[in-house]
């Protein structure tokens, strides 16, 4: 069983089966990663090949966003690219006087909502301004994990004291080696599952602030335009759209202008 290995035909046709569900375009260098990742599941099957899997995941949907949990699931932290939340807290936060709503559309395990509502909350809850952060993801394990918002300690170095003594817990016990977000910051923060490719329901609101970070890169350029599309309806006019810092616009769309690196706002 731990000799069984993917064939390039075998990987091209997951390649394929995941662009079509989730718009996700894996280069052929990711062939060993998705040998690896799906290794336990054909063993958890009792499978000869990764051919007899792929038959599994078109006849389950729930072995299907397995597998989409699977091959999703990437590298996150907390304050990452913190170029975007000085921005926050120097321009968008410190005038701010209606309610403010934001959504993380590519939120990972959470990190990057639980960072914005740090800084959202120390600003703008000692002046009674509302905000609400809405926070998504096509993974539902990733969810799973923000929603709880246990996190293990090595992620507790990637923020400033101030923030870990106000808004985190260490744990004790059976929680030993990890930290908690608070209650009161996780209250709010919402979490769903939504996948970018698609048209994006409108009862989830509009924005006045989107972060779709760290995501573009893994699509192919009809799909970020699809993607950044979507996105961009649920932004007000007037707007901030943050992308990440190795991401670019360029040819993706014109309803925004740049402000800054990676910072744009919707124009009207």
């Amino acid at each position: 069983m731990l000799g069984i290995h993917i064939k390039p035909k075998e990987f091209q046709k997951f390649q394929k089966l995941i662009y079509d569900k989730v718009g996700i375009e894996l280069k052929e260098n990711k062939m060993n990663l998705m040998e690896s990742r799906l290794q336990r599941r054909i063993r958890y099957f009792n499978l000869k090949n990764f051919m007899d899997y792929y038959a599994v995941v078109n006849s389950d949907k729930n072995e299907l966003q397995e597998m989409i949990n699977l091959m999703t699931t990437n590298e996150t932290s907390f304050f990452r690219e913190n170029k975007h939340f000085d921005f926050l807290k120097r321009e968008l936060f410190p005038n701010r006087k209606e309610p403010l709503h934001i959504w993380s559309a590519a939120s990972s395990i959470g990190v990057e909502a639980y960072t914005i509502a740090m800084i959202a909350d120390e600003i703008l809850s000692p002046r009674y301004v509302r905000f609400d952060i809405f926070a998504s993801d096509i993974n539902l394990e990733v969810l799973d994990k923000a929603r709880d918002g246990v996190y293990d300690m090595k992620f507790a170095e990637q923020i400033p004291k101030q923030y870990l003594k106000n808004y985190c817990f260490k744990g004790v016990k059976e929680m030993q080696g990890k930290f908690m977000i608070s209650d009161e910051l996780k209250a709010k923060v919402s979490f769903s599952q939504i996948n970018l490719t698609h048209t994006v329901d409108r009862s989830i609101g509009e924005f006045d602030i989107i972060f779709l970070r760290n995501v573009l890169i893994y699509f192919d350029i009809p799909t970020k335009q699809k993607v950044v599309k979507n996105v961009l309806a649920r932004l007000k006019k007037g707007g901030y759209f943050f992308i990440g810092h190795s991401e670019s616009l360029f040819n993706i769309t014109d309803e925004v202008i740049q402000i800054m690196p990676t910072v744009y706002q919707k124009q009207g």
